[in-house]
């Protein structure tokens, strides 16, 4: 009796054992992996300051948050431009003893800027030795005009 259940046993454990393949083919595709895109900035001559009060779901994530809310509204306000260069921050903190600092009010500057003519990197101006300065065909190997900085 027990080498029957013993048997039984064998035979169900073999039997819930399933192994299963799947396989699956890849389209063989001919592409870059790497396309260097670049533009032209167009910064504006003036400089632009806002000041911002944050509310509390901006001051939760912390400094940087609250940074680049100012920056997003700063350059919404002054001609929707798509990067603010030479951003600096005045930042008036209120020293809580308990909970931390809280953000009052922060106010940032600088000079707004627009990003024009994109274009790809063409050999023109990739065979330029001045250009390509500094960069090697991959990481670690010697400067001989590939896509990866050095």
């Amino acid at each position: 009796m027990k080498k029957m259940i013993l048997l039984a046993c064998v035979a169900f454990s073999m039997a819930s054992c399933v192994t299963t393949v799947k396989t699956a083919r890849v389209a063989d595709t001919k592409g870059q992996l790497l396309n260097a895109t670049v533009a032209d900035l167009e910064v504006s001559p003036t400089r632009v300051t806002y000041s911002l009060e944050p509310s509390r779901e901006i001051q939760r994530a912390g400094l940087s948050n609250v940074k680049q809310a100012a920056i997003q509204e700063c350059l919404l306000k002054n001609g929707n431009a798509d990067v603010l260069v030479d951003a600096e921050y005045t930042i008036e903190q209120q020293n809580n003893w308990i909970f931390g600092k809280k953000i009052n009010k922060i106010t940032v500057s600088g000079h707004p800027a627009k990003f024009k003519n994109y274009h790809g990197l063409n050999d023109s101006v990739w065979c330029n030795p001045a250009f390509r300065a500094g960069y090697g065909n991959a990481i670690g190997r010697p400067s001989s005009g590939g896509l990866f900085k050095k």
